[in-house]
């Protein structure tokens, strides 16, 4: 195995390996069995192939990023396996991560992964606008939610937590924008730990913040949670007022969303 998967994941999800005879592996739980299924083994060179109780397809146009990971994999093999959802994870939930205004008339959850380069281009490329046009107004609130689609997206998306809820947003920023300088490396987690020492977070709190099973189970949670509420196919997906898009939206699709939903919230009358 290489070091990337050695040092990626808790010894938890992995059974102990033998390299000189056999040994006894213990039997796995069913979260690790889930874990496994959705974040399989991958070739550290190549972006990550999204594979869940169904597999996750990006079905956007593709990204400069994406595109020269699938030069080097023509084939673009996938993994899918099924598993049985656990019927309750145990402990506490993340905090809801969203900016706008909590009485905007329309809603956006935005279910994203971090290795996903068409997830990287709506965030650099058309949150922004989205927030000038629509958030500062009133007009909308976005929820952002996780929904890591491979081992490595899942490391960074517990960076992402490792300073609480007040910096998630400024970590998922600067991991999108970076996204090429740890995605497609030899070592992503050496990649990450570099990009967390750059950003106030110490070497002993990220190896911390990557062991951390609670905050792992969290985020795992809210993957599956998305995906038995929504039948997630593709990231990013993005629910808009309860209608749900499965593919990275561009400026003009998502005027033609907010048009008609906010005409309809002006015509409703006014409470009181």
């Amino acid at each position: 195995m290489n070091f990337v998967i050695r040092s990626l994941f808790i010894l938890a999800i992995f059974a102990t390996a033998s390299y000189g005879g056999q040994t006894e592996v213990p039997e796995k739980s069913l979260l690790d069995k889930i874990i496994e299924a959705i974040f399989p083994e991958r070739d550290p060179e190549v972006v990550p192939q999204i594979t869940a109780v169904e597999k996750v397809e990006d079905k956007a146009p593709q990204t400069n990023l994406v595109k020269k990971a699938v030069d080097k994999d023509p084939k673009n093999t996938t993994t899918g396996k099924t598993v049985e959802a656990p019927k309750k994870i145990v402990g506490k939930t993340l905090p809801e991560i969203s900016v706008g205004s909590k009485d905007a008339p329309v809603v956006m959850i935005n279910y994203s992964s971090l290795s996903c380069g068409h997830c990287a281009h709506f965030h650099d490329d058309i949150l922004p606008k989205i927030e000038e046009k629509y958030i500062k107004p009133g007009y909308l609130r976005i929820i952002f939610r996780d929904y890591p689609g491979d081992q490595v997206s899942l490391r960074a998306h517990q960076l992402a937590w490792c300073k609480g809820e007040m910096k998630y947003l400024d970590f998922i920023k600067i991991l999108y924008a970076n996204q090429d300088k740890w995605l497609l490396v030899d070592d992503p987690v050496a990649a990450l730990k570099a990009i967390a020492l750059q950003n106030g977070i110490a070497s002993k709190q990220f190896d911390e913040c990557l062991k951390n099973q609670e905050l792992l189970d969290q985020i795992i949670a809210i993957r599956l949670d998305g995906q038995k509420k929504y039948d997630i196919k593709a990231t990013p997906t993005i629910i808009i007022n309860a209608k749900i898009y499965q593919k990275a939206l561009s400026l003009d699709e998502i005027d033609d969303i907010m048009k008609p939903l906010l005409v309809s919230s002006l015509e409703k009358p006014k409470k009181g």
